[in-house]
This record gives structure tokens, C-alpha cells and sequence, in this order.
């Protein structure tokens, strides 16, 4: 199966709010609900970053149909508190892959497509967040090199 990377268009926009919103919802734990105008605040995120010159996105896809996305974005920034002198970043906001194309190289390339560009855009380095308690999340990340560094835990209280 012959499966592109392209960079995003704004008619991608719906195709990507209904899948990220899927995976929210699966992947929300019993103290994460989805806010009631989750669907409109979503496509106004996905609108706002898609204007945003910084962004990047790509998408997937089959003769047929959609297998993934990745949205990205390269920017300075500044640590919290800020003592540390801004640079510039890449960072990963979000990668899905359909679950019909999952283990077949999609989020590999979305991801080495969106280094590519960051690197072109001459970010330092690159940071994302993902759950590190799936096995396949964590074999993608670390087999593209990324490392933990300052590890964001969570305790449900």
C-alpha cells in the first residue's frame, strides 16, 4: 500500500478534528472529560495554528483514505521561570495514525518529514510529549532518538 506525506490543507482540517477527538476520548483518563464545546474549540485551535506561520502539519495518506497527521510548530522560546535564554524549538503537538495503518511506518515518516522541515527552519532541538505506557508510542520516539528529560508525571488524587 502506497502511503504519501503532503503538507496539510485547510480541507483537512474537519478529517483531523474527528480523528484527535476519537483519540482524546479513548485515551482520557477517569478525570479527563471532554469539555461540552470540545468540537468547536478544536476546530478553532486547528484554524488559528493552521494561519500561524510557525506551524507545520502533514498528513498520510492512501489513494482512499487518511492513515495519519502530525502537527508541529518551530518558534523561540523562553523557559518558566525565564532564566535560561530563549531558543529557537521545535515542538511536536500531535501525532495520530488511523488504527488500520498503525505498525507500518506512518508515524515514522510524518515524524522524520517534520524533523526535516524543523531542521530547515533551524530549530536546536525538538520536543513532544506521549504516552510513555503505550509500547508503540514509546518505540517510535525512542527509536527516532528522543529521550526523556524533565519526565511530566501525574498522581490522580
Amino acid at each position: 500500500m502506497e502511503i504519501s506525506i503532503r503538507e496539510w490543507r485547510r480541507e483537512d482540517l474537519p478529517g483531523i478534528q474527528v480523528s484527535w477527538l476519537d483519540f482524546c476520548r479513548s485515551a482520557a483518563r477517569s478525570d479527563m472529560r471532554l469539555k461540552a464545546d470540545s468540537g468547536p474549540a478544536m476546530m478553532a485551535w486547528l484554524a488559528s495554528r493552521f494561519k500561524d506561520h510557525g506551524t507545520l502539519g502533514f498528513i498520510a495518506e492512501t489513494m482512499e483514505a487518511q492513515a495519519g497527521f502530525l502537527i508541529g510548530r518551530v518558534g523561540h522560546w523562553e523557559s518558566v521561570p525565564p532564566v535560561v535564554e530563549p531558543r529557537k524549538m521545535g515542538i511536536i503537538d500531535a501525532v495520530y495514525v488511523n488504527e488500520r495503518f498503525r505498525r507500518q511506518g506512518v508515524g515514522r515518516r510524518l515524524l522524520e518529514r517534520s524533523l526535516e522541515v524543523m531542521r530547515e527552519r533551524e530549530a536546536m532541538a525538538v520536543e513532544t510529549i506521549y504516552d510513555a505506557w503505550s509500547e508503540p508510542s514509546s518505540e517510535l520516539w525512542h527509536r527516532a532518538g528522543f529521550a526523556p528529560w524533565m519526565v511530566h508525571a501525574y498522581k490522580m488524587l
